[in-house]
């Protein structure tokens, strides 16, 4: 039984490592469209006050 458990070690701990890298990228691509989007929203406010000035 202990043999197969240190068999099985390795490939747990790169699963782990895998599903945490992963994790890292998704949450990291998630915080960079948000702030693509805050972006957005702020050259949109800029523009119509811009707009506004010229009026």
């Amino acid at each position: 039984m202990t043999e197969n458990i240190t068999q099985f070690l390795p490939i747990l701990f790169m699963l782990v490592l895998v599903a945490f890298v992963i994790f890292i990228v998704f949450s990291l691509a998630g915080h960079f469209n948000r702030s693509k989007r805050i972006e957005e929203k702020l050259d949109k406010a800029l523009k119509e006050m811009a707009e506004k000035k010229e009026k």
